[in-house]
């Protein structure tokens, strides 16, 4: 990985942040301009068992990234954007027990938002009792 990280120049560097940015405001302003929250899953998997993250990392130093790819892809582009998300365990698999999240996103500033839709939600489709299964 410091092979890799090294290989790369600092012109490609500043340029990739650059892009970041340029999506980053593109994403925003679609908030901001038409619709007001987002809904997502929070993952495109069901949470994985305990050790699955680190499976091939003895041959393959980026294979926990490449795992963890499924766990963040509905996550990781407002962590760029710092736009306020929030997860919820709103559902949960019948097949396993676990839980599985539905992430809201809301514009720049509107966490009141999340917390209202947040606080509508929970009564309506109660979490806090529901425990997974044991292993």
């Amino acid at each position: 990985m410091r092979a890799a990280a090294r290989s790369t120049d600092s012109w490609a560097c500043v340029e990739g942040v650059r892009r970041t940015q340029q999506l980053s405001r593109r994403v925003v302003e679609g908030f901001t301009a038409r619709f007001d929250l987002l809904v997502t899953p929070t993952m495109a998997c069901l949470p994985p068992l305990v050790g699955t993250l680190r499976a091939g990392a003895d041959e393959n130093p980026l294979a926990p990234l490449l795992n963890s790819y499924p766990m963040g892809v509905f996550t990781s582009v407002f962590n760029v954007t710092g736009q306020p998300a929030v997860s919820l365990p709103l559902h949960h698999d019948e097949a396993t027990g676990l839980p599985v999240g539905v992430q809201l996103v809301a514009a720049p500033w509107r966490e009141d938002l999340l917390l209202q839709v947040s606080r509508t939600l929970e009564p309506a489709l109660p979490w806090s009792g529901r425990r997974p299964p044991a292993c």
